[in-house]
């Protein structure tokens, strides 16, 4: 008896053991415990100390909740990675027209040889995301970085798609972006009208 209960609890325990696994997958880390959907103020707050805030308006009567938040050489929390410039936007990019935090951008701050850097970044990104979707390095990043002197990766993650680029066109020595862009912001329903 005691054999056949220890068999159903594991079964049991396999069971449920995906659906963890989903739900672990779906919350990424993004950068000062923010999430897309916050608020203006709420991206503000969870953001602290630094953070400057605009709001995209012209006058006070036009004031809709829209804006960014900057910051200027901070750690962005993931690895060594450190952000020169980075700004959280706050749109009505969505079905319901609502400001949402829907994107995050900056510019990597490094010193010395920027392809080290960009392999540093991916490093670290690859340990807290997982595998990027194809190889900045194999032979199709190498052949686009001959011609246009750029080196991208991207994760396409189930809420969230991350874009790591470097690019030498015009700069003494390259730079490096890193974006985060929402990708649930319309409602599938939409499409039944």
């Amino acid at each position: 008896m005691m054999k056949k209960c220890v068999l159903m609890l594991l079964a049991a325990a396999l069971l449920v053991l995906p659906f963890g696994t989903l739900a672990e997958e779906a919350a990424i880390q993004l950068p000062y415990g923010v999430s897309f959907g916050m608020s203006l103020e709420e991206a503000a707050e969870a953001i602290g100390e630094g953070a400057h805030v605009e709001e995209w308006y012209e006058d006070e009567s036009e004031k809709d909740g829209t804006g960014s938040i900057f910051l200027e050489d901070v750690p962005l929390g993931i690895g060594n990675i450190q952000a020169g410039f980075m700004s959280f936007d706050v749109s009505r990019n969505n079905s319901p027209r609502e400001p949402r935090l829907d994107a995050i951008s900056l510019s990597v701050a490094f010193e010395g040889n920027c392809i080290a850097a960009f392999r540093a970044t991916l490093a670290d990104l690859t340990a807290a995301y997982g595998q990027p979707d194809s190889d900045p390095f194999d032979q199709y990043g190498r052949e686009s970085y001959q011609e246009y002197g750029n080196l991208t990766a991207s994760w396409t993650l189930p809420d969230t798609r991350i874009y790591l680029s470097l690019n030498q066109t015009y700069t003494d020595n390259g730079s490096i972006d890193l974006n985060y862009a929402y990708r649930l912001c319309y409602d599938l329903s939409d499409l039944e009208q």
